[in-house]
């Protein structure tokens, strides 16, 4: 049995790896059609593959007026799912980009769905400071939940996942988008 001097340790140890990805953008990107990933997820994780090919996972989470959103509405688009942070500096510099290919391809059955891993005052703010207008859902312990079952077994911010129209994870990826990112998934699936 392990005594309690140890579980602060260990409790760094298990956040060291996401804290990491998010201050350093690490990446890793897994694609349903045999892309090479930088960094395995199951390097990272020591578990898991991503789970390209597989369905979406539905669920529910409130939206910046509290209202409860689900998922599934937006079956029939081409999805970029993005879990992200206000205090994660990756996830601040990828939010114009977002924006930005939202406002050019909203009308083509495209959206993007942010989940704020957040406190809902600060993300507020972040969305009024920068414009946000696409969708944007918070949660923290639910959305951590959720992400994990989208693949992301160490909790790394910010992680996408690329879901087609027909519902099926297409991409993963860990760290920041960039615009080559974004425009490869929108030129294979949109």
């Amino acid at each position: 049995m392990i005594g309690n001097r140890f579980w602060p340790a260990m409790a760094l140890g298990l956040l060291a790896p996401a804290l990491t990805a998010c201050l350093d953008n690490n990446q890793s990107s897994n694609t349903a059609t045999g892309g090479d990933p930088q960094v395995d997820a199951a390097d990272i994780a020591g578990s898991g593959d991503t789970p390209a090919g597989d369905s979406r996972v539905d669920f529910t989470l409130p939206d910046l007026d509290g209202n409860p959103q689900t998922f599934s509405q937006w079956d029939g688009d081409l999805v970029v799912l993005n879990f992200w942070a206000t205090w994660c500096p990756p996830c601040k510099k990828e939010m114009p980009l977002f924006q930005e290919t939202w406002e050019q391809h909203r009308d083509e059955d495209f959206n993007i769905v942010a989940v704020a891993v957040d406190e809902q005052s600060a993300t507020e703010q972040f969305v009024a400071t920068y414009g946000i207008e696409f969708p944007i859902l918070i949660g923290q312990d639910e959305a951590m939940e959720i992400q994990t079952e989208y693949g992301n077994r160490i909790g790394a911010l910010p992680y996408t996942v690329v879901i087609d129209r027909n519902g099926t994870i297409r991409a993963t990826h860990r760290g920041e988008v960039t615009e080559d990112d974004l425009d490869g998934w929108l030129e294979q699936y949109l």
